[in-house]
């Protein structure tokens, strides 16, 4: 088996893995980087016949793009659900096999490529109209940063209690809880910063 070979190597299980070329949402060949599982926790507003800590069913795959739909050399990332993702068709495979061909140094400033810290944001509307409450909100945003789930993030706002300013539709103020990377511990995500922006 060729180097070649090994590298576009199709898994007969149709399972996508680490390493492989895909089309992925948006348009263009890519090849997938990591592939993240899933769990129900406490920020889903809505589980359905589903319990916390239940797996749920689309992973995120996160991919770099290697070239746009004309194979021109075009570097970039994102991350979607599975449902999305699919393996390249034999035209694909071959027009891809060529490009790398003519070009093997591509392929290595494409290693070289590093997708940047990825984001997830979980919203949360605060309705604050005095500045003892508003001190309480900026000290748990100092909470958090130490790296915490969303059970641990309610807890500690119902002890503090700020969970009286959650309003039943809209409020003055937006609070948003990051995740980088899609960090998980015990099948919870982990929340390592917040940030609170007057509306």
């Amino acid at each position: 088996m060729t180097i070649f070979d090994k590298l576009f190597k199709r898994e007969k299980s149709n399972q996508l893995q680490v390493g492989n070329w895909v089309n992925s949402y948006s348009k263009g060949i890519y090849r997938i980087e990591t592939i993240v599982d899933q769990y129900y926790d406490e920020s889903y507003p809505a589980l359905g016949e589903n319990k916390i800590g239940d797996r749920i069913k689309d992973r995120i795959i996160v991919t770099k793009r290697f070239l746009n739909s004309k194979f021109k050399k075009s570097f970039s990332y994102e991350s979607c659900s599975e449902t999305f993702v699919s393996e390249l068709n034999k035209s694909q495979y071959s027009e891809l096999q060529k490009v790398i061909e003519q070009n093997p140094k591509l392929l290595e400033e494409f290693n070289d490529y590093q997708i940047p810290t990825r984001e997830s944001i979980y919203n949360m509307e605060l309705q604050i109209d005095d500045e003892p409450d508003l001190s309480k909100v900026n000290r748990l945003i100092d909470f958090i940063k130490t790296g915490k789930s969303f059970l641990e993030i309610q807890s500690e706002m119902e002890q503090a209690d700020l969970l009286k300013l959650k309003p039943k539709y809209f409020g003055n103020y937006l609070f948003q809880l990051i995740n980088y990377d899609d960090e998980c511990l015990n099948k919870k995500k982990i929340w390592r910063n917040a940030k609170l922006t007057k509306k």
